[in-house]
């Protein structure tokens, strides 16, 4: 019996030393899991903090070339009294020409035209026989779209023009857009000839 009395105390210290030992290893278990996850959670908000900068600086730069594309203003020139009846040959042309120019994609600023202009060779020496109109745009866009564009131009427009003229220049803080002047001279055979 002495040794039953002696057994008990020793079961309830195994016991107790057991249960000490396996709150212990969880205790570990849940203390690395928290670790974990605070170095996860610290990960998260360094990639959280760096894509909200990345996303700050794109929305400054976007607004920065906004704010660049609408100081420069649009300007139309009106036709002349003197211009009105050969002016309206080319009516249909303007607008083509703008359709074509909108489908590439390109930001037309401004647009002025020339009638029979002096350093045409047609316009001076074939003045009877043909109206001659030089249209100088002002386009705002891509390399790529300016290429379009006049692809389109050269291969694809169903009138008679000639590129006069292009300047290209690039903007000071984005060079993936470009500034344009453009002369197009358009051609059309007059109704008496």
């Amino acid at each position: 019996m002495n040794n039953n009395k002696q057994l008990a105390p020793m079961c309830i210290l195994v016991a107790v030393i057991l249960f000490i030992g396996i709150i212990v290893s969880m205790t570990r278990t849940n203390i690395s899991d928290l670790e974990s996850i605070k170095t996860s959670t610290e990960a998260t908000e360094r990639n959280k903090n760096k894509l909200e900068k990345q996303s700050n600086e794109i929305t400054a730069k976007q607004e920065a070339e906004e704010k660049q594309l609408n100081s420069i203003k649009p300007v139309m020139q009106e036709p002349s009294d003197s211009d009105g009846e050969s002016l309206g040959v080319f009516g249909g042309m303007f607008d083509k020409v703008i359709a074509k120019s909108k489908e590439s994609g390109l930001m037309l600023r401004s647009l002025e035209y020339e009638m029979n202009p002096a350093d045409d060779a047609i316009a001076q020496d074939f003045h009877d026989v043909y109206n001659v109109c030089e249209l100088k745009f002002f386009f705002v866009g891509t390399y790529a779209q300016l290429r379009s564009f006049i692809h389109t131009m050269i291969n694809d427009f169903e009138y008679l023009v000639s590129i006069s003229r292009l300047n290209i220049s690039a903007f000071s803080d984005n060079t993936d857009y470009i500034l344009i002047n453009m002369s197009i001279t358009l051609y059309s055979k007059k109704a008496n000839k």
